[in-house]
């Protein structure tokens, strides 16, 4: 009885006192100003002055602005030391947009441009650290999520990311470490959405197009060689890199990774001292290499630098 009573006030729509409710403004749009090239994200914005600005987002990388930047934007450039070396250093510009995460640095390290395309320099992973960020490759998005706000997926599709913590859990190094598995095995890779590949002309007419720096992934020599002497049907570029002395490229017909089959994968040649070694300092254990953007240019990876953790949806 008391169901059926209030199915027809219901149907009778609200008492003459009620107010109806104000609809809910639209959520904001979560996408940053970026542009996808080559499997590559950019964040294109501008200065509060209006200034264009253009830099390279790398979850791998440091952080800087070119000297070429900072002399346009005409940014107060000082002399610090940072890490023991003096260096040029100037203050970040205030962004037009007021969605685009300040980078935590009191200075940005101030130096020539590097192999990043005509950047005005990066964004590194002290700029991606305690965000959720969503970058959809296929729909060439890149979304600032709430904390925390990872999508709902099974759990085959949920993946850790290992980062350096100190005693009280909290994250001190933004490097993220997470797994692929490739013929059976699995190993320990940094999750690098700015590695790149500076290709010889040799590697551009064996691969097509006519882009010179695209997404790659990379692999230390120990694993190279072990998978080329395990599958010589793998195709491989020599000379393809110009940033590692013409380092060799390999072809691996299939990657698993965050409960996906992709491939081909393209990992380009790198010594084993720069991941056992140097980039070792900064994560969680050592890794064999990184996964770059040719890995994973038909998902959509959504990654918690807080928590942790990693979604990838197709």
């Amino acid at each position: 009885m008391i169901r059926r009573f209030a199915i027809v006030l219901a149907a009778c729509g609200p008492a003459p006192s009620a107010v109806a409710p104000r609809p809910a403004a639209p959520a904001p749009d979560p996408a940053l100003p970026t542009a996808l090239e080559s499997d590559r994200w950019f964040l294109v914005t501008a200065t509060r002055d209006g200034a264009p600005l253009r830099l390279y987002l790398d979850s791998a990388g440091g952080m800087f602005l070119t000297r070429a930047a900072a002399d346009r934007l005409k940014l107060a450039v000082s002399r610090e030391t940072l890490d023991g070396e003096a260096t040029d250093v100037a203050p970040f510009p205030a962004l037009a947009d007021p969605r685009i995460p300040r980078p935590e640095l009191p200075a940005m390290p101030v130096m020539a441009a590097g192999s990043i395309d005509d950047g005005d320099g990066m964004l590194g992973a002290p700029w991606f650290a305690g965000h959720t960020f969503a970058f959809d490759y296929p729909r060439r998005r890149l979304e600032l999520r709430a904390p925390g706000d990872l999508p709902r997926v099974g759990p085959e599709h949920r993946v850790a990311v290992g980062f350096p913590r100190g005693a009280d859990g909290a994250v001190i190094s933004p490097y993220g470490r997470i797994q692929m598995t490739v013929d059976g095995e699995t190993i320990d890779m940094l999750l690098d959405t700015g590695a790149t590949v500076d290709l010889t002309d040799t590697a551009i007419a064996a691969l097509g197009g006519t882009a010179r720096l695209r997404a790659t992934s990379f692999i230390t020599r120990t694993v190279f060689d072990r998978w080329h002497a395990a599958h010589p049907d793998w195709r491989v570029l020599d000379h393809a890199d110009r940033t590692a002395k013409d380092a060799p490229m390999i072809e691996v017909p299939r990657v698993s990774v965050g409960g996906y089959e992709v491939g081909p994968v393209w990992f380009t040649w790198r010594p084993d001292d720069a991941f056992h070694q140097f980039m070792a300092q900064y994560m969680d254990k050592p890794s064999e290499g990184a996964l770059g953007g040719d890995a994973f240019r038909t998902l959509r990876v959504t990654v918690d630098w807080t928590a942790g953790a990693a979604t990838f949806e197709r």
